[in-house]
């Protein structure tokens, strides 16, 4: 979900082969009347149209409301790539003055603009996930990497983006797609500019089953170790089990994942929100049928893009409940054992304790306290609900709860939003509580006294249960399959 923070491990490639897209000629500038169309009547204020030529460029006509805002620009790192910016003025066009990344348009009575995105050479240049990079003929890369806007944006308004992506090509958004209406997109101007992933080229494309919706799974065939067959059984497999932790409805109606080749033998995964979420999942062709049973980092980025986005600074939380909720779900569906699950907790959660000088789980940004801090944070939180309320309730209502708004990694919550959806759902303030103990203070968790009450004990590489143990019901309860409620 952070750059720099993205799961890791072992998981899978894919494909099944299709042949890549024919070479074409460079893609050329729509022929456009220069006469700025009246966007406003549609509830658009921006509107582009994109054309790929199938292997290296995209040529982009947009059209913009008025505004007092002279400057457009890109992501800073890719003005380099775009050429051939020109604006309308009048019946003909003219060329854009370039001032470092940005270009000086003149839009106070509306304008159209056009130019060209060498798109191949900025994922060989940059290769970034954050900007752009190639797996073979498929490039991905952002939005905001690749269309020109105002800097200035009115927050309520609206762009649609209509993309063409060559001969047998694919475009693939997170964006919400417009109904009827192929490869045609609408989002909120804001959310451009952290949008997420998007990608062109031969893409083998799919609709992965998770609850009573779809992840729609895009997969670069390039050096995979799958065939297609196996990599969307493995992605239904990781969303099939958040669906089921969510009772068989994602808050996340419309989810893009994209699956590339990666390097080495683990499997690494970002989810970004903006505009809808989008997941980038790299995978090497070392990653086999026999490893993705083995994988959470899909589980765990999906967990991600059905969560609101809290922050950076808050990273800890949205982290913990991801690297915490990723094994509850799939030892609930049978994925995983009980013994793996608990034993993975024994060696993981000792990384999230306090060290010297550490100011609580808000301002100590270390990645122990992050992922597996915010880990052990869930898990105190999540026993304590049961234990208070005689199991009635657990971190799985907060969950529920913050789920049913439809919130997803596309919208933004204050953290205190959060730690109130968790008292209203569960009737405690035992969440705030455990907030103000172990995130704004050192606070600390007794791990061994923890696991003890709990009835778990390792042994060897395993464990072994005390159905003795106070917690013992509990610790039953967390790892016990939920039943999806039969729909209607």
């Amino acid at each position: 979900m952070l750059t720099g923070l993205a799961g890791c491990l072992v998981s899978v490639g894919c494909t099944k082969s299709r042949s890549s897209p024919a070479a074409t000629a460079p893609a050329r500038l729509p022929a456009q009347a220069a006469a700025t169309p009246q966007l406003g009547s549609s509830g658009i204020s921006w509107r582009y149209e994109v054309n790929f030529d199938g292997t290296r460029e995209l040529a982009v006509a947009a059209s913009f409301n008025a505004t007092p805002e002279r400057e457009f620009s890109a992501d800073d790192s890719a003005a380099r790539f775009f050429s051939k910016v020109e604006y309308a003025e009048g019946a003909s066009w003219t060329a854009a003055t370039q001032r470092d990344t940005v270009w000086l348009v003149p839009c106070t009575a509306g304008c159209s603009v056009r130019y060209r995105f060498a798109l191949a050479e900025a994922a060989q240049v940059l290769n970034d996930i954050d900007t752009a990079i190639a797996s073979g003929q498929v490039f991905v890369a952002p939005p905001s990497t690749w269309l020109l806007h105002p800097r200035a944006t009115n927050k309520q308004a609206e762009f649609e983006l209509h993309v063409e992506p060559g001969p047998n090509g694919h475009f693939l958004s997170a964006f919400q797609p417009v109904r009827d209406r192929p490869n045609t997109y609408r989002a909120s101007t804001p959310t451009l500019d952290d949008a997420g992933f998007s990608a062109f080229g031969a893409l083998q494309v799919a609709e992965v089953p998770a609850g009573d919706t779809t992840v729609l799974l895009g997969i670069a065939p390039d050096h995979l170790g799958l065939t297609e067959e196996q990599a969307r059984t493995w992605i239904a497999t990781s969303a099939g089990a958040v669906a089921s932790y969510y009772q068989g409805h994602l808050p996340a109606r419309h989810t893009l994942v994209l699956l590339l080749k990666g390097s080495g033998r683990n499997t690494r995964g970002e989810t970004l929100g903006g505009g809808g979420p989008a997941v980038l999942v790299r995978a090497s062709d070392l990653v086999n049928p026999s490893t993705t049973r083995d994988d959470w980092v899909v589980t765990h980025e999906l967990f991600h893009a059905n969560f609101p986005d809290i922050g950076r600074d808050h990273a800890w939380l949205s982290e913990g409940l991801a690297t915490y909720l990723e094994p509850v779900a799939r030892v609930r569906v049978g994925i995983i054992s009980k013994e793996k699950f608990w034993r993975d907790l024994i060696d993981g959660l000792p990384q999230g304790l306090p060290e010297a000088g550490d100011q609580g789980l808000e301002h100590t940004r270390t990645w122990g306290r992050t992922y597996w801090g915010g880990a052990l944070f869930c898990l105190v939180v999540d026993v304590t609900l049961r234990e208070k309320t005689g199991n009635r309730h657990s971190l799985d209502d907060v969950l529920l709860a913050i789920g049913k708004t439809g919130a997803t990694d596309a919208a933004f919550w204050d953290i205190q939003q959060v730690l109130d959806a968790g008292t209203r759902a569960t009737g405690t303030t035992v969440m705030q509580q455990l907030y103000d103990e172990l995130a704004q203070k050192p606070g600390n968790v007794d791990l061994s006294n923890l696991f003890a009450r709990l009835g778990v004990h390792a042994q060897g590489d395993s464990v072994v249960f005390d159905d003795s143990a106070p917690l013992a019901r509990i610790r039953a309860s967390i790892t016990a399959p939920v039943s999806t409620p039969s729909p209607g």
